[in-house]
C-alpha cells in the first residue's frame, strides 16, 4: 500500500472510497487504516467473500462507515460520480470484460477522483505456473500498455504515475489515475 499511495497525486484522507474485489476484507482495512478514507463501499462478485468480510470486519472501530455488497465491477449499481477514490488491488485481471470494468470505474468516480490500482499483466497469466495453479480468463487479457491505454480512453489520466514492479518472480504494475472532466 505505501508504494501505491506514493503515486497518488493528492491526499487520500477523508475520501468516499470504493474497493473493487474486496475478498476477505484485507483491502478494506488498508483503505481505512492506511489511506484514511472517511467511508468505504466494497464489492465482490462472490457472496461468500462478502460474508467473510462482514464477519471479519464487524468489530472494527470504523465498521459503521463501511458498506459491503455483492457486486460486479463490470456492471456496478452505483450512480455516476459517487466516489472520490476507487482502489483495485489486483482484481481487474480476473474480469473477462476488463475494459467495461475500467469504464465503470471511470463512471463512478467524481471529476478529479483517483483510481489506484495494482495489476498483473497477461504474460504472467500465460505462464505455465499461473495456468497450472490459478484460474483466470484466458481471452482478452492485457499488458501494461493495454491497461494504460484503456484508462486514458475512459478519461482516467495517468501521466507519470505508473510503474512496473515484481512480486517474487512475477511482473506486475501499479498506478494512480485521475478522472478528467
Amino acid at each position: 500500500a505505501p508504494a501505491l499511495m506514493a503515486l497518488a497525486p493528492r491526499p487520500l484522507q477523508g475520501a468516499e472510497a470504493l474497493v473493487v474485489g474486496c475478498g476477505r476484507g484485507v483491502d478494506v482495512e488498508i483503505v481505512f487504516e492506511q489511506m484514511r478514507a472517511a467511508r468505504v463501499t466494497a464489492i465482490d462478485l462472490d457472496e461468500r467473500q462478502v460474508a467473510r468480510s462482514r464477519a471479519r470486519l464487524a468489530e472494527k472501530a470504523w465498521a459503521g462507515r463501511l458498506c459491503l455488497e455483492v457486486g460486479d465491477v463490470a456492471a456496478m449499481p452505483f450512480a455516476d460520480a459517487s466516489f472520490d477514490l476507487v482502489v483495485d488491488f489486483g482484481i481487474i485481471h480476473h474480469v473477462p470484460a476488463w475494459q467495461q470494468a475500467v469504464g465503470e470505474i471511470s463512471r463512478v468516480l467524481r471529476p478529479g477522483g483517483q483510481f489506484l490500482f495494482e495489476e498483473i499483466p497477461k504474460n504472467v497469466l500465460d505462464s505455465v505456473l499461473a495456468r497450472t495453479f490459478t484460474r483466470h480468463p484466458r481471452e482478452n487479457r492485457f499488458d501494461q500498455g493495454d491497461f494504460r491505454a484503456e484508462c486514458e480512453r475512459q478519461g482516467l489520466a495517468l501521466g507519470e504515475r505508473f510503474e512496473h514492479f515484481h512480486i517474487l518472480v512475477f511482473d506486475a504494475f501499479r498506478g494512480a489515475a485521475v478522472k478528467t472532466g
